[in-house]
């Protein structure tokens, strides 16, 4: 396997991006509970969350790429690789694989617990109850295929379209039960799984196709989301004489005749 980086500023972009989207719910956070210390300590619990998350994804994250690497070197893999997306911003994958096999967006959740997922409407459970999630992570990869098959077929027209050569799993390396019915893209329940899948895909590019989607993904360059704003139009006010009033005719009186 061979392992390929993106440019330093297309991860420039996306930090800002991503502290855009920090601030914006803290600030949601500090709005709900009223403002003032209640608020700023929610907003300081939301951020120890999303810490712990952020650790327990680069955990799980870190375990796959150790085992992908075990793939032959006509493969190739980029870690939280960048796509742009239809919006102009741009989405993360946790591993994107190429290779003889074709392409591979791969979804890593390190959740614990049970979790159920019907036509990508997934629940969790809770003792006796099954809870409904918001994020639903195979909906979330199918955004990931769709935004990746347009940028490809745009840089790629050859490719066009791509969607058959895409394939985009969520991984669950380390939940207790998985059941999945009619969902989208392929749902896994462990690493070793994973990289079967990979191994045993059939052929479906030659080395130079692999070696054109790699050139593309690590040149990717982000686009620009915001347009620039239009400089003030000077407004120049013409001061216009005054208009005259019109002179009121008179009318002569008729002379006194004088016998």
């Amino acid at each position: 396997m061979k392992i390929y980086q993106q440019s330093p500023e297309l991860k420039i972009v996306f930090q800002q991006q991503v502290d855009r989207k920090v601030r914006d719910r803290r600030q949601a956070t500090y709005d709900a509970l009223g403002g003032g210390i209640l608020g700023d300590f929610g907003a300081m619990i939301s951020d120890f969350q999303q810490l712990g998350n952020q650790i327990k994804g680069t955990m799980g994250e870190g375990l796959i790429s150790m085992l992908l690497k075990a793939l032959p070197d006509t493969w190739a893999m980029f870690n939280n690789a960048l796509i742009p997306t239809a919006s102009g911003k741009l989405t993360e994958i946790d591993h994107l694989i190429i290779g003889p096999g074709g392409i591979f967006l791969i979804e890593v959740k390190t959740w614990k617990g049970s979790y159920s997922a019907y036509k990508d409407k997934w629940k969790r459970r809770d003792r006796h109850r099954w809870l409904p999630i918001s994020d639903s992570p195979t909906a979330q990869s199918v955004y990931h295929q769709k935004s990746f098959n347009r940028w490809l077929s745009q840089q790629l027209p050859s490719f066009s379209p791509a969607q058959d050569l895409i394939s985009a799993p969520v991984v669950f390396p380390i939940a207790k039960w998985i059941g999945t019915t009619d969902c989208s893209v392929p749902v896994l329940t462990n690493a070793m799984e994973l990289v079967q899948v990979i191994a045993n895909a059939s052929p479906c590019l030659n080395s130079q196709q692999v070696e054109e989607i790699i050139d593309k993904v690590r040149n990717c360059s982000a686009i620009a989301t915001s347009k620039p704003t239009p400089k003030p139009v000077k407004t120049i006010t013409v001061q216009s004489k005054p208009i005259p009033k019109p002179i009121k005719k008179t009318t002569p009186k008729p002379k006194k005749r004088i016998d």
